[in-house]
């Protein structure tokens, strides 16, 4: 498996993987173009020639924003969601971006899990944040602040 840097080339790959991974809640073609016409990084999973999984963030000054993590059901609990979280790292932190959060819904503990063990930090909860359900904000900093965006170092 190697991770990538994707484009406009690869979005028809990526809002089948959407529909797939997230049925009525999916991103479309149209949403995805719109992130990646605002600047956001995609990279991807690529294993014997297809994309299998993607992450998406958008990166400002010295942060990136984790907008999705999508990894088919096939290629699940192989590594590949902590393989693009640590490719997307250091893709960031090449380019001087040292910190990362995202925000995850609270029930999902299969995601929340994944974010632990790749060094996210639960710092608070955004209510209503997905349909009225909550969202739990995570945060990864290569050194903790003591204030906003405590977290585990890289």
């Amino acid at each position: 498996m190697q991770i990538t840097p994707l484009g406009f080339d690869d979005l028809p790959r990526l809002a089948e993987i959407e529909k797939i991974c997230f049925g009525a809640d999916a991103w479309n073609y149209g949403m995805l173009k719109s992130e990646m016409d605002g600047g956001a990084v995609f990279l991807g999973a690529v294993s014997g020639g297809e994309t299998v999984g993607y992450i998406c963030a958008r990166l400002i000054i010295d942060e990136a924003d984790i907008n999705n993590v999508a990894v088919v059901p096939e290629f699940r609990r192989r590594g590949v969601a902590s393989a693009l979280i640590n490719g997307l790292k250091d893709y960031c932190l090449k380019r001087g971006i040292n910190r990362f959060t995202l925000e995850v819904n609270v029930n999902n503990r299969a995601a929340k899990s994944l974010y632990a063990g790749t060094g996210f930090v639960s710092v608070g909860i955004r209510k209503g944040y997905y349909h009225g359900e909550d969202a739990e904000i995570m945060w990864l900093t290569e050194e903790s602040d003591g204030e906003n965006h405590q977290g585990r170092r890289i």
